[in-house]
C-alpha cells in the first residue's frame, strides 16, 4: 500500500494535476480546497504527509500545521509558496513545517521532497531495549538477531559469530556481554588474523620471565585479564593448529597454563567467536579442528550482508550522519532522497563498515545541511566484476571466465554509467539523460530495467 497524501490548494486544475502526478507515483491522493477540508480528512483518515499552498484565498495554510501540532498529530506538513516573508518562516518553524518549495517548481524536486521527508519521518521511529542501541535496524533479520542476542546472553554457553568482514560482529558480540551478568567485568578482544602466530599464543596465554629472550618479566595473558568477563576472538579461522588445541583445553577445563610456566591457573571466562569463513570448509581442508568447531558452536548467530538487508540502509545512515555531525560539529540533518536512492543502488561489499566510512567521508566535506549525492562516494566502476576490465587497450587485455555473459555483462556496465551519472547530477535524470547522450524516456525505461528508483 501506498503512502496517504493531502494535497491543500485553492485552485482545481491546479490539485487535479497534483492528483494525476502522485498517484503515478503510487500514493493515495485526499484532496482539499480549503482549511476546514483538510481538517475534516485529518480527523478521519490516517494521512502520512501533507502538501498544502500557503495561501488559501482568505485563509493561511500555517492553520493546517497548527491543526497538526496542536493535536499531536506529528504529520510532516510542507508548504508551497511563490514567496514567504520573515514572519511566517518564523512561524512555520514553531509549527514543524518541514520544508517549503517554491512555485514554479520542478516535479521531480517535489517527489524527491516528500519522499525524503516520508522516508526520514519513517527512520526517526526505530527503538530498541538497552544494551542493543548499537545494533541498528527493524528488518525481520535484525529483529531476529536482537531477540537471539537477548536470548544468548542470559546464558554462558560458547557464540560463534558468523557473516562477511564489515557486518558488526564485534558489534554483537560486546552487546552480549553488556547484556550479560559479566557486564561489569572485562570486555576483551582480539584479532587472531592482526597478530603473528609466533606472538599469539603470548598474548592469550601470556609468559613468566625468562620464558623467552625479551621476556623480562611475568606477563599475564588475555585470558587471566579478561577473568569474570568475556574474550572475542575475532578471525577464529585464522588460529594456528598449534593454538586450537591450547584452546579447546581453555573451553573445556577453564585452565590457562602460561608460557615458560608448570603451573595451571583456573580462569572463568565467558568466549565468543567469529569469522568471515566457512568453518565446514576449513575443516576439510585440514586447517581448523573439528572438535573445536564443535565447542565454539553452541549457539551461531549469522549476520546477513548489507545488500540484504536494505530495509534498514535510512537507520544506518542517521545513525551515522548523527554519530559524525556530533564528532566534527556539523549541522547535517539527514540525507537527501536522490543521495538516498544513489546508495540504495550499490551493493556494499564492504558492508555496514563500508557505508559508515561513506557517510563519515560525506558529513566532513559536506556543505549544506543534507547529505547531496556529491558528497557521497562510491566504488562504481570495476567494484565487482573481479575478471573482466572495463579500460582495455588491446584484445590481449581482454580476459574473458568461465560462464561468462557478454549481454550480462554489458548490461552491468550500462547500469554502472546510469547510476554514475544520476550521482553527478544529484539525481536530476533530465541532466543525467543529457550526460548520457540518451533521452529522458530511454533514461527512465532503463532505470525501471535495472531496478533503479
Amino acid at each position: 500500500m501506498g503512502y496517504n497524501i493531502l494535497i491543500v490548494d485553492d485552485e482545481k486544475s491546479f490539485r487535479d494535476f497534483l492528483e494525476i502526478l502522485f498517484v503515478d507515483e503510487g500514493f493515495n491522493v485526499f484532496l482539499a480546497k480549503d482549511v476546514s477540508g483538510a481538517i475534516e480528512i485529518l480527523e478521519k483518515e490516517k494521512i502520512d504527509i501533507v502538501l498544502s499552498d500557503l495561501v488559501l484565498k482568505d485563509e493561511d495554510g500555517l492553520d493546517i500545521a497548527r491543526f497538526c501540532k496542536e493535536n499531536n498529530l506529528k504529520i510532516p506538513v510542507i508548504l508551497m509558496t511563490a514567496y514567504a516573508s520573515n514572519e511566517t518562516a518564523i512561524e512555520s518553524v514553531k509549527l514543524d513545517v518541514v520544508d517549503y518549495i517554491t512555485k514554479p517548481f520542478d516535479t521531480d524536486e517535489l517527489l524527491d521532497l516528500i519522499h525524503e521527508v516520508l522516508l526520514n519521518n519513517k527512520a526517526e521511529a526505530d527503538t530498541c531495549c538497552e544494551g542493543l542501541e548499537e545494533i541498528i535496524g527493524q528488518s525481520p533479520e535484525i529483529i531476529n538477531i536482537k531477540k537471539e542476542i537477548i536470548n544468548v546472553s542470559k546464558s554462558d554457553a560458547t557464540v560463534l559469530i558468523t557473516g562477511e568482514s564489515g557486518t558488526g560482529k564485534e558489534l554483537v558480540a560486546r552487546a552480549i556481554h553488556k547484556l550479560s551478568d559479566r557486564n561489569n567485568k572485562p570486555f576483551v578482544p582480539i584479532n587472531c588474523a592482526a597478530i603473528p602466530s609466533e606472538l599469539l599464543e603470548s598474548e592469550l596465554f601470556g609468559y613468566k620471565k625468562g620464558a623467552f629472550t625479551g621476556a623480562n618479566y611475568d606477563k599475564p595473558g588475555i585470558f587471566e585479564a579478561a577473568n569474570g568477563g568475556t574474550v572475542f576472538l575475532d578471525e577464529i579461522a585464522d588460529m594456528p593448529l598449534s593454538l586450537q588445541s591450547k584452546l579447546l583445553r581453555v573451553l573445556q577445563e577453564s585452565v590457562v597454563r602460561p608460557i615458560g610456566s608448570n603451573i595451571e591457573k583456573r580462569v572463568d571466562i565467558r568466549l565468543i567467536a567469529a569469522t568471515n569463513k566457512n568453518l565446514s570448509d576449513e575443516i576439510e581442508k585440514g586447517s581448523f579442528r573439528e572438535d573445536l568447531f564443535y565447542r565454539l558452536n553452541v549457539f551461531n548467530i549469522h549476520l546477513p550482508p548489507l545488500r540484504d538487508r536494505k530495509d534498514d540502509l535510512l537507520l544506518l545512515i542517521n545513525h551515522f550522519i548523527d554519530k559524525y555531525s556530533k564528532k566534527y560539529m556539523k549541522n547535517i540533518k539527514g540525507i537527501s532522497f536522490p543521495a538516498l536512492r544513489l546508495l540504495e543502488n550499490y551493493s556494499f561489499p564492504g558492508n555496514v563498515r563500508e557505508l559508515e566510512n561513506i557517510i563519515e567521508r560525506a558529513v566532513i566535506i559536506e556543505k549544506t545541511s543534507k547529505i547531496l549525492p556529491s558528497s557521497i562516494s562510491l566504488k562504481i566502476v570495476g567494484n565487482e566484476d573481479k575478471h573482466v576490465k572495463h579500460d582495455f587497450t588491446n584484445e590481449e587485455e581482454l580476459e574473458i571466465p568461465e560462464n561468462f555473459s557478454l549481454e550480462n555483462h554489458i548490461a552491468d556496465i550500462e547500469k554502472r554509467y546510469i547510476v554514475k551519472a544520476l550521482s553527478m547530477t544529484n539525481y536530476n535524470k533530465t541532466k543525467a539523460a543529457k550526460l548520457l547522450g540518451i533521452t529522458l524516456r530511454t533514461l527512465r525505461y532503463k532505470m525501471d530495467k535495472y531496478g533503479l528508483k
